[in-house]
């Protein structure tokens, strides 16, 4: 299979880049003012924003897919419980392995605990797998650890190809 990918300009389009600002700007009030959510055009913004990590998810799923990847996703209670019958239906649809993931600890603390059930062995260091291999840093898998990289940061798949391009390169 051949694919053309064009590049026209060194811009991007600037209609679309002002409205993808506002929009951003305009979520991110909504986000430190909730009472805005009130009205229509803030919460219909609000959920198109939010309404991307489920579409990242699902390109996440389908690119393991095309790599020979098996996923597991680690989905906390609040996502679950605001996204759980989207999720549903991608674990339906694609029959992939998620598990429920737990933060024990207040917020604040970086070392707080991390859990997943069922149960999987991860070191503290795999916590930050995919923001530690952008910094250049290689964290070192122990047995039965897997490598993590977080659904709800998009802006990093490139971090993610990156990775599955070394490792591909590696095993060959």
């Amino acid at each position: 299979m051949k694919v053309l990918h064009d590049w026209d300009h060194t811009f991007l389009p600037r209609s679309w880049a002002l409205r993808r600002g506002i929009s951003l700007v305009v979520y991110s009030l909504s986000i430190r003012i909730p009472f805005l959510n009130i009205f229509h055009a803030v919460l219909k913004n609000k959920l198109k924003i939010e309404k991307e990590k489920l579409e990242y998810m699902e390109t996440l799923i389908k690119l393991d897919r095309i790599a020979g990847i098996t996923p597991v996703f680690g989905i906390r209670d609040s996502v679950r419980e605001r996204y759980g019958d989207r999720i549903n239906k991608l674990q339906t649809r694609y029959n992939v392995d998620i598990r429920r993931h737990i933060h024990i600890g207040e917020n604040s603390d970086p070392e707080r605990e991390r859990i997943w059930d069922p149960p999987l062995t991860q070191s503290r260091e795999t916590w930050s797998f995919d923001r530690l291999f952008l910094q250049g840093k290689k964290v070192i898998l122990k047995p039965g650890e897997l490598p993590i990289f977080h659904v709800d940061q998009p802006r990093l798949i490139h971090v993610y190809i990156d990775y599955l391009f070394e490792e591909r390169a590696r095993s060959m």
